[in-house]
């Protein structure tokens, strides 16, 4: 403990005390956020929230409760739009020999980040979380949680540790 030339007890620890309650807010926030993301809670808070058909993970090498990092998926509009797409490519191709080749069906798929797998099928459906309009899609899935349950406790932890060193002061 320093005593400077007022009698008081130095700062230092006193900064230091709310540097940590200050960082251990920051990563708790930051780690409730994606806890919030990967969970059904983000539709609560006002994120977007779509259950998506007919996934397509193209990962073979994925054990049984693994997270797939990247899977494809469709909207139950995007899925009504490609199906309406796909039958009329299939119409224009009966017509082939009056009208030429149709062109290639425009299929409209999402990517979605971070999908649980079972290892061997795809899943059915999959339920995701967009955070910002236009932005990735993340899946609400364990490894997500997991994740996000890191910097929560740290900074759950560090923000206590600065708490307690503030009222030791």
């Amino acid at each position: 403990m320093s005593v400077s030339a007022t009698g008081r007890t130095g700062g230092r620890g006193r900064l230091k005390g709310v540097s940590l309650v200050v960082g251990g807010a920051v990563l708790f926030a930051a780690g409730l956020f994606v806890v919030v993301t990967g969970t059904s809670l983000s539709g609560v808070l006002g994120m977007r929230v779509e259950t998506f058909g007919r996934i397509d993970c193209h990962d073979t090498r994925t054990e049984k409760g693994q997270t797939v990092w990247h899977c494809f998926g469709e909207t139950p509009a995007q899925q009504r739009a490609n199906d309406a797409e796909r039958k009329r490519v299939a119409l224009e191709s009966l017509r082939a020999h009056v009208d030429g080749t149709p062109g290639p069906a425009d299929i409209q798929r999402v990517r979605i980040l971070f999908t649980d797998h079972d290892g061997r099928t795809d899943p059915e459906t999959i339920t995701a979380t967009q955070v910002f309009d236009g932005g990735r899609w993340y899946a609400h899935s364990s490894m997500l949680v997991g994740y996000g349950m890191i910097p929560l406790l740290l900074g759950a932890g560090t923000g206590a540790w600065g708490g307690y060193l503030l009222r030791k002061r």
